[in-house]
């Protein structure tokens, strides 16, 4: 019985990571990594940890659920992005834009948001640590 439920965890878990890989999209993906530049994009679920997006133009872009851990996001526009859900943890987001920002749920424990502009930007009470 023990491998069965073994087994039938493996399965949901290797199809849970495999929705959220799918949700992004991959060109958009590549586009990030090569020009710094997605604005718009599809980018949920998708790992970027410790991500080196300095000054990166990622307006009203898709966020939610991404792992942005310790990821440098200073002086990025992400206003208008959808970051809910999103771990932020500990991230640099020294003079980022996060202007009417999707933020609910968002972890953002530790995060650097000096001179940061969150005006119009949404959020649960609370989050930010």
């Amino acid at each position: 019985m023990k491998s069965v439920t073994l087994g039938a965890v493996s399965f949901v878990a290797i199809f849970g990571l495999a929705t959220a890989v799918i949700a992004a999209n991959p060109q958009e993906i590549n586009q990030l990594r090569q020009t710094n530049q997605c604005p718009g994009c599809d980018l949920r679920s998708i790992p970027l940890q410790q991500a080196s997006l300095a000054n990166a133009d990622l307006k009203g872009a898709d966020l939610r659920g991404s792992n942005l851990r310790e990821a440098n996001l200073s002086g990025a526009n992400l206003s208008g992005a959808f970051l809910s859900g999103a771990s932020l943890r500990q991230a640099n987001l020294a003079g980022a834009d996060l202007s009417r920002a999707n933020l609910i749920g968002a972890d953002l424990t530790g995060a650097n948001l000096e001179n940061a502009k969150l005006k119009g930007a949404t959020w649960i009470d609370g989050s930010i640590k």
